[in-house]
């Protein structure tokens, strides 16, 4: 994520809100202390699909690119 991308401000304050949004709603329904849990579990959240979509993964890889997505199939008759 450069700070360059296209769009990048706007996520990250969509994001903002959106946790936002969430420990007010936990604030209210259920008090400080599960305010502040959500709010921290919607961060962590958003940073670990961050962090998944900077790596690469072998399910992520062209079908014909040689990654295995799974064990090999072999006709039954032997041949």
């Amino acid at each position: 994520m450069n700070p360059e991308a296209p769009g990048l401000w706007a996520r990250v304050l969509v994001r903002a809100l959106v946790t936002t949004a969430a420990g007010v709603m936990a604030l209210g329904f259920l008090g400080p202390r599960a305010a502040a849990l959500v709010t921290a579990l919607a961060v962590l959240t958003f940073v670990l699909l961050w962090l998944r979509s900077r790596t690469p993964w072998p399910m992520d890889a062209e079908p014909g690119s040689g990654a295995s997505r799974g064990p090999e199939r072999r006709p039954l008759d032997g041949g």
